[in-house]
């Protein structure tokens, strides 16, 4: 249940809460909603006895200490509540408010789930939040995204996510010396994305080698100081040298422990400056790989056609499914590899795949079931060769295909008859077209 307005609203919540109106599972408190203090000291003391809430989101608004103490009392009597984010921008700044939402968290037997982006966090904050996990025994995620710990605090981090399954550290200031001493444990998911840990990335990627939990890692854009968050810079970060180096030393130790590990099947390591040059990408297949993101990056032809080697590898039994390699440099004989392949999901958006020969595969084999090339500068010319060779039963399993910003206003004619065509023979594709490339970058 969200709400965002509705002045009897708040009384509605309180008795749901304290008759356990089992339709009452969510609640959502926008912040446009204006609550007083005194309003949500009623709804927390509620929630004290509930039984049938499962998840609360009131992010966005301030708690005062008196409201904070009546949540960590609820904290400590409720245990079915599984999900909660509180607070503002401006909690970690109260260090007082925060000990006194941690005395509660410390000694919960419910919470599964807690979501803390965006809070203000620094070490000394986190440091306190550290200190209760140590004695929760229940929590299982932890959202410290947007947050301002640095490599300082990790260490102590380390102590209070044993029990852990999903991490997200993103968009923080963890360096090279943090991504060393993170302890992965029992983590399943973590996320690092937007914090620059350099050279560290690759020290991080060699635990994966003996790592048997992780199955989902995030490392985009971690080998620059530049994130994503800042202000668009003149110079593109991905291609410059320390990018690539940092970059290349990460997917060259990525592809060493993909040799050894069968746990990890979601990676993505986007904007990162990795080059075709640096290893031998199709030994990113050999583990158990489901889902490939490397967007934003240097990879070409080279690159393509190893990952699609890789890919039908051992007899075909590469377990990759979904590969975006978007915003790269990959032309036709890149994408026809990849497109050649058992992969069912294959992203080329914004990269050079123009420019086909007269002659085209038949592609009878190929697995792909979604398609995009987006803004690939494709041609008229290029477009009657793909309906060709779609028309020909080519590419069998194709539902998708994704093909905005290609089309020039000045063929806009053709392209409707080409695609016209295309759908009369293949019904069953869904073809996406009519964007132009300003509205696709």
């Amino acid at each position: 249940m969200v709400w965002g307005g509705n002045d009897n609203a708040v009384q509605k919540w309180i008795k749901q809460l304290q008759d356990n109106d089992p339709s009452l599972k969510t609640l959502h408190i926008l912040s446009m909603r204006r609550l007083s203090q005194s309003d949500f000291q009623s709804i927390f003391g509620a929630l004290a006895h509930n039984t049938t809430l499962k998840e609360l989101y009131c992010s966005g608004h301030a708690l005062d200490i008196e409201t904070m103490e009546q949540l960590s009392e609820a904290l400590t009597l409720n245990d079915t509540l599984e999900s909660l984010n509180i607070g503002t921008s401006s909690l970690g700044e109260n260090k007082q408010l925060l000990s006194i939402f941690c005395e509660g968290l410390a000694v919960n037997e419910g919470l599964r789930h807690l979501d803390l982006e965006n809070k203000g966090l620094d070490n000394d904050a986190i440091a306190l939040l550290a200190n209760s996990l140590i004695k929760n025994e229940t929590l299982r995620s932890l959202n410290l995204a947007r947050n301002n710990m640095t490599d300082e605090i990790i260490e102590k981090l380390n102590e209070s996510i044993r029990g852990l399954e999903r991490l997200s550290l993103a968009d923080n200031a963890i360096g090279a010396q943090g991504a060393r001493d993170l302890q992965l444990h029992q983590l399943q998911e973590l996320d690092l994305s937007n914090n620059p840990l350099m050279e560290g990335a690759s020290d991080l990627a060699a635990k994966l080698a003996e790592n048997h939990h992780l199955t989902s890692l995030k490392l985009v854009n971690i080998t620059t100081t530049t994130s994503t968050q800042d202000e668009p810079q003149e110079d593109d970060t991905a291609t410059t040298p320390a990018c690539s180096e940092h970059g290349n030393a990460l997917i060259a130790q990525l592809t060493t422990a993909m040799k050894s590990n069968r746990t990890l099947t979601h990676l993505w390591v986007d904007q990162n400056g990795i080059e075709s040059s640096a290893v031998e990408l199709k030994d990113l297949c050999k583990g158990n790989l489901i889902e490939l993101r490397m967007r934003d990056n240097k990879i070409d032809d080279q690159g393509a056609a190893s990952l699609a080697e890789g890919i039908m590898q051992d007899n075909n039994n590469c377990t990759l499914e979904h590969l975006d390699l978007g915003s790269n440099a990959i032309g036709y004989e890149g994408f026809g590899a990849l497109l050649n392949t058992s992969i069912r999901h294959l992203g080329l958006f914004n990269n050079s795949v123009n420019g086909f020969p007269e002659s085209l595969p038949g592609l009878e084999e190929s697995g792909v079931e979604a398609l995009d090339i987006g803004c690939n500068n494709i041609s008229i010319t290029d477009l009657e060769g793909i309906v060709t060779v779609l028309s020909q039963q080519g590419v069998p399993r194709l539902r998708l295909l994704e093909m905005g910003g290609n089309a020039k206003e000045q063929d806009m004619e053709a392209w409707e008859s080409a695609i016209a065509k295309l759908q009369e023979a293949r019904a069953e594709i869904q073809v996406a077209w009519k964007r132009f490339m300003e509205q696709q970058q």
